[in-house]
């Protein structure tokens, strides 16, 4: 006899059916008020026992999913609504430290805090969002999908299949986006180089292929040199990680453009012949100038160095020629579009790319003039 349990599988049969009964509900094969199959139907379909077959409906009564009527059977439960808390949440990723880089993160909670302001909602900020598992305590959320260098399998909070969300500065899968421009924005910090005479251009970023923002950065950098006629030698292309003994530090980024840069530089940096940088970020680029002038080059009479963030310099350091990414908007955007699903379920969050500027600081000059062979 043929039925839907799998007796190959070290699974009990009751969860089994209460899996087969849950897939059924979910995909609208049976729908709310639907009676299930009796207890004779059930014994045929899945070769249980009335014992196995109560201990399924009782996990599923447990979920709300199906309701006993005595007398008449068992019903399909409609779904039940949330309990509205009027709060919603940013789920702060693991690199989040407005302590240490107020601009960045204080820009984007201040655009958050602003769509909020006048809509009866109480803004909560989570940290170690991967392990929140409070979601009936918030009505929604903002995401942002990064990954953290120090986990092998990292993976971003998993809320309940119906959860309303909105993500930011990185696509995050099954829900809608908002982000900068990252792939312009490294095209257009290429094309100033370009502009200012460089041919050959060095990329010093990371390249993780499971973040888009990554993806999409080095595209830009690789389209700005096609325009130009100009095939990229691979070695013009370094890859910067997260290393262990930079557990701790507040930010790892600028001590990671130092190491790298300082690495190159010992390497094959002058037999490539760049005279121009192309950062990960702001903090790579601070840290790449610092080996350089270390190395005895000066920035930018030797390397024109960029980054990207727009994030105020520190005492001390030159003003970097940089793409400024509007993060108060990133924030407010993505609040907006969340509260709106929340107050009206046909206003459905819609990915937004926002537009960058290129911002010249101290860093880019002319190129030297050197001749190549």
């Amino acid at each position: 006899m043929s039925t839907l349990i799998d007796r190959h599988l070290k699974i009990p049969k009751y969860l089994q059916m209460a899996e087969s009964l849950r897939e059924q509900i979910d995909s609208g094969q049976l729908q709310p008020d639907d009676r299930l199959p009796s207890f004779t139907e059930m014994k045929t379909q899945f070769d249980a026992t009335q014992r196995t077959i109560e201990k399924a409906h009782a996990l599923l009564e447990e979920d709300g999913l199906i309701r006993r009527e005595p007398g008449r059977g068992i019903f399909v439960s409609h779904p039940q609504k949330r309990k509205i808390t009027k709060n919603v949440g940013f789920l702060a990723p693991y690199n989040m430290r407005p302590e240490e880089n107020i601009t960045y993160w204080g820009s984007i909670l201040a655009g958050m805090r602003s769509a909020v302001r006048d809509r009866g909602y109480h803004l909560l900020l989570i940290d170690n969002a991967c392990e929140f598992e409070d979601w009936d305590k918030i009505d929604g959320a903002i995401l942002c999908n990064m990954h953290d260098p120090r986990d092998p399998h990292p993976g971003m909070p998993q809320p309940p299949h119906d959860f309303l969300g909105v993500a930011i500065l990185n696509q995050a899968e099954g829900f809608a986006c908002v982000t900068a421009d990252d792939c312009d924005g490294v095209y257009q910090l290429t094309q100033h180089l370009l502009g200012l005479g460089h041919r050959r251009i060095a990329y010093l970023a990371a390249m993780n292929v499971d973040l888009l923002i990554h993806q999409q950065r080095k595209e830009g950098y690789l389209k700005a040199l096609s325009e130009a006629n100009i095939e990229p030698d691979p070695r013009w292309m370094r890859e910067i990680y997260w290393r262990p003994e930079w557990e701790g530090l507040p930010s790892w980024y600028p001590v990671a453009g130092e190491y790298y840069m300082h690495k190159w530089l010992e390497e094959d940096w002058a037999e490539l012949g760049c005279t121009a940088l192309v950062a990960q970020n702001d903090g790579a680029a601070q840290g790449a100038i610092k080996a350089l002038h270390a190395a005895g080059l000066e920035v930018p009479r030797d390397v024109s160095v960029v980054g990207f963030d727009g994030l105020p310099a520190r005492s001390g350091e030159p003003e970097l020629t940089t793409i400024h990414e509007p993060l108060f908007d990133v924030g407010e955007r993505a609040m907006r579009s969340l509260l709106d699903y929340l107050q009206n379920p046909s206003t459905a969050p819609q990915d937004v790319c926002l537009p960058v500027n290129l911002v010249v600081g101290q860093t880019t000059t002319a190129a030297p003039n050197l001749a190549y062979e």
